[in-house]
């Protein structure tokens, strides 16, 4: 990275941030099969292969080498070369069912985080709400089996 250039800002963590276009399969892929880890290199040959033999598997269409690459980098992986093209930061594995490690990454798109939590915050409100609403009328049949006066 260039010294003029800003250091990227981050967004909380593990979330995966996506390329929007309901073709790519890549995230899929991603969330299942590469974990982020620091100071590690993977090859961007050993990674198109493994996700085309995943793709082919799962009988799905392949995303463009542009979008994984977008991805990559979206996702704090940033694209080198020197005797072969690789991503930073990035191990191949199984981790299909495994919850995504919490890990700071660039913010490539503060909309899509805002939207997140925005999400989040409505459901909670929602919730509330409903457990207010619990509340109210189990406090309510609590009082209509209690004897008067038993409470004294």
């Amino acid at each position: 990275m260039k010294s003029s250039q800003k250091e990227p800002e981050f967004q909380f963590e593990g979330l995966l941030l996506t390329t929007g276009a309901p073709s790519d399969t890549f995230p899929n892929f991603y969330r299942d099969h590469v974990r982020y880890q620091a100071g590690t290199r993977l090859g961007a040959e050993q990674l198109k292969a493994a996700y085309e033999a995943w793709a082919d598997k799962q009988d799905l269409p392949t995303s463009s080498p542009r979008e994984v690459r977008r991805f990559m980098e979206l996702n704090g992986h940033r694209h080198s070369k020197s005797s072969t093209v690789f991503y930073r930061d990035a191990v191949l594995g199984d981790f299909a069912g495994q919850t995504v490690p919490a890990r700071s990454m660039p913010l490539a798109d503060g909309r899509k985080v805002r939207e997140a939590v925005s999400v989040t915050v409505d459901d909670l409100d929602q919730i509330i709400t409903e457990l207010q609403a619990m509340r109210a009328r189990m406090t309510r049949i609590k009082a209509s089996l209690t004897p008067k006066g038993a409470g004294r």
